[in-house]
């Protein structure tokens, strides 16, 4: 668990969160690509930074999973992350199929296939404030809810950020390929939605890279083996994966992952979304068009203008960044 106190109030005005910030006063709804063997393991360290920030009262997790997902969801990921902070947070695996049209509410998908959006829209029903939803991977589920209960979501949503694209316009982002129909459903609605480009022209994406030593050597050891755990892909059926973060961490692992690089995309916005301000990012109106295929381009004037990530240091940023994680990590 988290302690407070002292340690907290430290933190917060490290971050240049003001001295009177309480935790717990952002409700989340958190949908992520997190999978286990994982595709990236950024999902993990996003994961961690999510449970490190105490501003945020994680009311949902739901995983994006996708035909890509669909045998593998993170959920021994998740279980790991309860175990290390003692909180538990509902969670549930989204839809398998991709949605039809911009429309399309997933609704003639599986009944297995629904709980991730009854989850959405059940914490938006019962908060009694706002609730900040904050999307990683395809917005699937995300839009599929939307299109349920568009006046919910108009109601009951203070903020959407979305994660994914590429303000360049010259390629279709990972992320906006799993699926189009959703990210379009989303980007070109009038929710407050807050968008942070993967790529693109360079004060306008979210993509940093940090070696991974610097973080990890300043991590408790159960931590360190949450990581070690996911980067080497180890095999649920090896053992008990709660078990598995008692285990010290090997030299020769620390000798393959400390050294080695990570991308990643979604930090400034977890700050922001925490209303921690930054030294080298800020969220600046941008306009933009999306293209049926789902290509997103900035112009000086368009159909759409929505905050987007604007990074003032291009040079500074990666380095605020990696010591931002330093500190949120160390005290998870």
């Amino acid at each position: 668990m988290l302690t407070f106190g002292s340690c907290i109030c430290f933190m917060l005005s490290t971050f240049g969160v003001a001295d009177n910030a309480s935790t717990g006063t952002v409700p989340i709804i958190y949908t992520t690509d997190l999978y286990h063997p994982h595709d990236d393991p950024d999902d993990h360290y996003d994961l961690a930074t999510l449970f490190a920030i105490p501003e945020f009262d994680i009311r949902a997790i739901v995983i994006d999973c996708g035909d890509r997902g669909k045998d593998r969801p993170g959920i021994p990921t998740l279980e790991q992350m309860f175990k290390l902070t003692g909180r538990h947070v509902p969670y549930a695996v989204g839809l398998s199929a991709n949605l039809s049209s911009l429309t399309d509410d997933a609704s003639s998908q599986p009944v297995e296939s629904q709980k991730a959006i009854d989850l959405i829209l059940g914490v938006l029903r019962d908060s009694e404030k706002p609730v900040t939803v904050f999307a990683t991977g395809s917005l699937r589920d995300v839009a599929a809810a939307y299109n349920r209960a568009p006046d919910l979501f108009k109601q009951k949503v203070a903020r959407l950020y979305v994660n994914a694209g590429n303000s360049g316009g010259k390629e279709i982002e990972w992320n906006v390929s799993l699926d189009v129909n959703a990210y379009r459903r989303i980007m070109e609605c009038t929710l407050p939605v807050y968008w942070v480009p993967c790529f693109g022209p360079e004060p306008r994406q979210s993509f940093w890279v940090f070696r991974q030593s610097l973080v990890l050597d300043k991590l408790r050891p159960a931590l360190q083996q949450f990581f070690v755990y996911a980067l080497e892909k180890t095999p649920v059926s090896s053992g008990d994966p709660l078990a598995a973060l008692s285990t010290p961490v090997i030299d020769s692992a620390k000798a393959q992952w400390w050294p080695q690089e990570r991308n990643m995309w979604c930090t400034a916005a977890f700050l922001d979304a925490a209303g921690r301000k930054g030294k080298t990012y800020d969220f600046a109106p941008a306009s933009f068009t999306i293209e049926a295929a789902g290509k997103t381009s900035l112009v000086d004037s368009g159909p759409v203008s929505v905050p987007t990530i604007h990074i003032l240091d291009s040079k500074g940023y990666a380095a605020e960044m990696t010591t931002t994680l330093q500190e949120l990590l160390s005290r998870l």
